[in-house]
């Protein structure tokens, strides 16, 4: 797939959240998408340069990521959006790897994807007031019940208003600059999406997985026994409701 630009990037976005089974406005899951698509995903401390990592079997049949649990939970939120462009529409099948500080073609189209995915234009123009959308000029309130909406961090959502045009240059600097956790605290939102979290989660049965690549001859006994040693098998699985993003 070629590079993509800001309505190529909705125009895709609007296509998975079709095959999703969800509106053009309203928030998506994470959790819930990586258990409807049956991603195979594992929550672990990586370092601070990697966001996650995603990979596919040679015939398609298996996708499994990586997801950072030493990022916040709106990192971790756009990072499995990010991944979703990877698994889905990437020309390259190769292992894909999310760091910090990598910025090719691939990676951007990915990034531009990722936050047409969680923060549809239409779903911003809902829930922004008429008034500041007259003006020009968003509120911190605003900005603050965006990300808990969407649950994704504060860069992430200045970006994609930038992208949208629905916010100044001005504005993007100024707001940028500010301690969100304090601002937030300050003004009675939750701070869970500016927070770390979801240490060793499991999504999808890894168990299983894992024997059914063993009894396929794919992987060696010693490696199957490794792959259950690191979630603790069986440790923590993904049985709660979750809040959006986390």
């Amino acid at each position: 797939m070629s590079r993509l630009n800001v309505e190529m990037a909705e125009n895709l976005a609007m296509k998975m959240r079709l095959m999703l089974n969800c509106s053009m406005t309203e928030p998506l899951n994470a959790k819930t998408i990586l258990r409807l698509l049956g991603i195979l995903t594992m929550y672990m401390p990586l370092s601070d340069r990697l966001y996650g990592l995603s990979m596919k079997s040679v015939d398609g049949k298996c996708s499994f990521m990586l997801v950072n649990s030493n990022s916040t939970r709106g990192r971790q939120h756009f990072t499995i959006a990010h991944e979703l462009y990877h698994l889905f529409y990437d020309d390259d099948p190769q292992p894909h790897f999310c760091a910090s500080g990598v910025s090719d073609e691939s990676e951007r189209s990915a990034n531009l994807f990722a936050g047409a995915l969680l923060m549809p234009r239409l779903g911003l123009l809902q829930n922004i007031p008429s008034s500041e959308l007259a003006s020009g000029r968003l509120s911190l309130t605003t900005l603050l019940t965006l990300e808990a909406l969407y649950g994704v961090s504060h860069s992430t959502l200045l970006i994609r208003l930038k992208e949208l045009k629905l916010i100044s240059k001005n504005d993007y600097d100024r707001y940028s600059a500010l301690k969100i956790m304090h601002e937030a605290l300050f003004r009675g939102f939750s701070t869970d999406v500016y927070e770390k979290g979801n240490e060793g989660l499991v999504i999808g049965d890894f168990g299983a997985k894992a024997r059914e690549l063993y009894d396929r001859e794919i992987i060696s006994e010693g490696h199957y026994i490794e792959l259950l040693n690191m979630i603790g098998y069986g440790g923590r699985g993904d049985d709660s409701a979750d809040c959006v993003g986390c």
